[in-house]
């Protein structure tokens, strides 16, 4: 679920990497042209190692204008060195605010955070599908002080639950490997909510499949067939909202589940 944000952290990593060598690499070259004629390859480098010090905050160019004082021959080479060593800071800092922007905006802080709360959950709630009657149930759930997760396939969705507080997963409710995720198998009950009644369905066989003591509660279509498949799935209770509105599913569900 959280692929395309490795990738894309990953490629930044290298990104950065590579733009930090070629400075790094520009520099040392800079100062082996500029100051070749009397110095070496190890005085190149010396120069551009001491910049990037500099940058983070050491200061070694006293140590190189006391080797070259004003109006002497090294002078004029010192002034362009240090023109070379303001270009070096300005790309180090600039690579390292780089960084530190796209771990906080790359990593998802608030979704690692979420995963982590998620992976310590037990004798939890799962809700399957944010609907109308979800919204409820997690409105009721919250003000009984409950623990909670919700799974929901749509990106923004959940999203917008990360924005409300809530912890969430990312994917089909109806695949294990989600209701894995949710730690399915130490929740004490499960809601499946969704308007089409197949995912409900197979929703509650794959969690009961993980979980055979977890109290599984599911939205019906009609009060006859629906119900009568659910219950022999392994539902305790099937609500239809035809028959009730969305926000005394919510209570009555949220009766059930805390009762």
């Amino acid at each position: 679920m959280n692929v395309p944000e490795v990738d894309r952290r990953d490629l930044a990593g290298k990104t950065l990497a590579g733009l930090a060598i070629a400075a790094i690499a520009f520099a040392l070259i800079s100062f082996y042209v500029v100051d070749g004629i009397s110095h070496n390859t190890y005085a190149s480098g010396y120069y551009t190692i001491s910049s990037l010090f500099d940058a983070v905050g050491i200061n070694t160019m006293p140590l190189l204008q006391a080797a070259a004082p004003p109006f002497s021959a090294a002078f004029d080479a010192l002034i362009l060195i240090s023109v070379i060593d303001g270009i070096v800071k300005i790309v180090a800092v600039g690579l390292a605010l780089a960084a530190v922007v796209e771990i906080l905006t790359g990593a998802n802080i608030v979704s690692q955070v979420n995963f982590l709360a998620t992976r310590r959950m037990s004798n939890h709630i799962i809700i399957c599908g944010y609907s109308r009657i979800a919204e409820q149930i997690c409105l009721d759930l919250k003000k009984k002080k409950e623990k909670f997760i919700v799974i929901d396939k749509n990106p923004s969705t959940i999203e917008l639950l990360f924005d409300i507080g809530y912890l969430a997963v990312n994917g089909d409710f109806t695949s294990a490997e989600t209701l894995e995720a949710a730690r399915v198998g130490r929740a004490r009950a499960i809601v499946f909510s969704a308007k089409d009644e197949l995912p409900n369905l197979m929703g509650i066989i794959t969690a009961k499949h993980i979980n055979k003591s977890i109290k599984v509660i599911s939205r019906a279509s009609d009060e006859v067939h629906s119900i009568t498949k659910m219950q022999r799935a392994g539902a305790e209770l099937c609500v239809v909202p035809e028959v009730i509105s969305g926000v005394e599913i919510g209570t009555a569900i949220t009766e059930r589940l805390v009762g």
